[in-house]
C-alpha cells in the first residue's frame, strides 16, 4: 500500500468520527457531589506536613508548661492563733436586733 498524500489524509480525517466514550469513563469524569459541611466535620481531613504538625504540638506543649502561672502563696496569718490566753466570757448580755436597726 502506497502512503497517502496530505490531501487524501485531510479528506479521510473530515469523514472520521470518534467512537463514543464507554459509560464507566463517563462516571469517572463527572464530579462527585460535594459533601455537606457537617459530613466534612465528621469524616474530613486536613493534610499538613509532618514537621508543621510536630511544631504545632511542641508549641502547644511548651505553652501549657511555661504559660501556667504558679498558684499564689497561701496567706500567712499575721499573728499565731493560740488558745493559751483564752478566757471564758464573764457575763453574757444578749441583745435583740430589730429589722429597723439592721437597715441603719
Amino acid at each position: 500500500m502506497e502512503p497517502l498524500d496530505e490531501k487524501e489524509l485531510n479528506q479521510l480525517l473530515q469523514r472520521w468520527e470518534a467512537p463514543a466514550a464507554p459509560p464507566r469513563l463517563q462516571k469517572k469524569l463527572t464530579p462527585a457531589p460535594s459533601p455537606r459541611v457537617w459530613q466534612w466535620f465528621l469524616r474530613g481531613s486536613i493534610r499538613i506536613p509532618v514537621p508543621v504538625g510536630l511544631a504545632v504540638v511542641l508549641a502547644f506543649v511548651v505553652w501549657m508548661i511555661i504559660g501556667r502561672t504558679p498558684p499564689p502563696p497561701a496567706a500567712q496569718p499575721a499573728a499565731s492563733n493560740s488558745l493559751a490566753d483564752f478566757q471564758p466570757v464573764r457575763q453574757l448580755e444578749p441583745r435583740l436586733v430589730t429589722a429597723d436597726e439592721m437597715k441603719r
